[in-house]
């Protein structure tokens, strides 16, 4: 639909410990094609494309920066909270470095 994939998988994930927030479990996933998904939760496809030219505005009027978007899982409500710079900085250069990783090991089999 949106990114053209030809499945979409979905993960379920818990806690180890309930008070250990770095630990976790793959509890199950499910696999299944887009368009069979949608129409089992009756997704309306004139609605998911309203509802993403709506975030789409909102953060058009947002000034430059980072931002996280945030679904409530409790309320039908869409939070946008600003980030301080560098948040998030060290995951990109982790990403950086495997990627000029990648590179150099394409070039050496070259």
């Amino acid at each position: 639909m949106l990114a053209g994939s030809e499945y979409l998988k979905l993960g379920y994930v818990s806690r180890y410990h309930a008070k250990d927030s770095a630990r976790h479990v793959v509890l199950g996933t499910q696999q299944f094609k887009p368009n069979e998904f949608a129409s089992q939760i009756n997704l309306s496809m004139e609605n998911a494309w309203g509802i993403l030219r709506c975030v789409i505005d909102i953060c058009r009027k947002l000034d430059e920066g980072k931002y996280l978007i945030l679904k409530d899982p409790n309320k039908q409500v869409i939070r946008v909270y600003s980030l301080p710079d560098g948040t998030f900085s060290s995951d990109e250069e982790e990403e950086e470095e495997e990627d000029e990783e990648d590179e150099e090991e394409e070039d050496e089999e070259v």
